[in-house]
């Protein structure tokens, strides 16, 4: 077990039919679990996440996926966010779904795996997300951006594209660290140290 294991939220990012992006999803998900991290993939299809009238904090009977989403948001150390780019930014679903939360990122450590059906990986649907995650006083951090995700995994969500594979690992690795860097029991320890 390593010395320290953040408790790690998963979350896919669109509900699209067809969509490749569930295949970095679940790969990066059995990298923690195999290294030996508590993770948890949190995806919106399997969960029915209603168009945002009322936040979470706000209301007296959150609708029951989306208290669901809220708990394990407050329980997780780390969230690595799963999306595709969609006409230049995030998929909808997945604005839809972080805007039915707000107090309950505060201090919480981000980080991306964003994926394009061409060669820039996303990169336009990361920077909008970490001006999001920067919005909810939490913590941008590492990214891996997955271009041409349709030649990286098969259709069965195998991994063929092998230069991924120290990419990811190196991923796991530094979104830990990320992790580490803001877990209560880390800033605590720091706070003693200062006094």
């Amino acid at each position: 077990m390593p010395a320290f294991s953040p408790k790690i939220l998963v979350v896919q990012g669109t509900v699209r039919d067809g969509r490749n992006s569930i295949h970095p999803a679940r790969y990066v998900t059995d990298r923690f679990q195999e290294n030996g991290y508590d993770v948890e993939l949190f995806d919106m299809k399997e969960h029915e996440i209603p168009p945002l009238t009322t936040p979470r904090y706000m209301s007296t009977d959150p609708h029951p996926d989306v208290d669901t989403f809220g708990k394990k948001v407050e329980a997780a150390d780390s969230i690595v966010i799963v999306a595709p780019e969609y006409n230049h930014s995030i998929p909808g679903t997945l604005k839809n779904l972080l805007d039915h939360l707000y107090p309950e990122y505060e201090d919480t450590a981000f980080s991306y795996v964003t994926v394009s059906a061409g060669g820039f990986g996303g990169v336009r649907a990361l920077s909008h997300l970490h001006d999001i995650t920067l919005e909810f006083d939490a913590h941008p951090g590492p990214d891996l951006p997955v271009s041409n995700v349709g030649e990286v995994f098969d259709d069965d969500g195998t991994l063929i594209d092998e230069t991924y594979e120290d990419a990811f690992e190196e991923f796991v690795e530094v979104v830990v660290e990320h992790a580490e860097q803001f877990a209560p029991s880390a800033v605590g320890a720091t706070r003693e140290a200062d006094v």
